[in-house]
């Protein structure tokens, strides 16, 4: 019994002289992301058009009668582009002439940026992140009399971030 008890002390005693000692430690968990640069257009409303008095002139400037359209520009980086097409034609009367029309585009926005465009597809640099709001006005303006009829006529916005 007191050779057991004796081995029995020996190699609890063993157990702790030669266990090593306890330690912390750390590891690392590391979240990553890429994010896109991006530029989204959102709160899109449509302008409408008036006829100037002299009957030449599709615009939506008030003093036609007309409304500007609105968008929101949001962009999460800096050093976006803008750009403002001139006015397209989607639906007109057969006998108006689209293509010899003189036509106009202005953006202006307010927030993040100011934008003044008055020239199409000159792209205007968006140097801030953020919210901007964009006012889109337009004319097209012909030698005679604009004919009677159904117009829709559309300027086509481009951001690029």
């Amino acid at each position: 019994m007191r050779r057991i008890l004796l081995l029995s002390a020996m190699i609890l005693g063993g157990t702790f002289a030669f266990s090593s000692a306890a330690q912390a430690e750390t590891a690392d968990v590391h979240f990553n992301a890429v994010v896109p640069s991006s530029c989204t257009f959102s709160n899109i409303q449509n302008g409408t058009l008036g006829l100037n008095v002299a009957g030449t002139t599709l615009s939506s400037l008030a003093t036609s009668g007309g409304t500007a359209g609105k968008a929101t520009l949001t962009c999460n980086n800096v050093l976006a582009t803008l750009a403002a097409s001139a006015p397209q034609q989607a639906i007109a009367p057969a006998s108006y002439n689209h293509t010899t029309a003189v036509k106009t585009v202005a953006v202006t926005g307010t927030g993040a940026n100011i934008v003044a465009i008055v020239a199409p597809a000159v792209p205007l640099p968006v140097p801030l992140p953020g919210v901007t709001n964009l006012s889109v006005d337009m004319t097209t303006t012909t030698v005679g009399l604009i004919p009677s009829g159904t117009y829709d006529l559309f300027v086509t916005l481009t951001v690029v971030p």
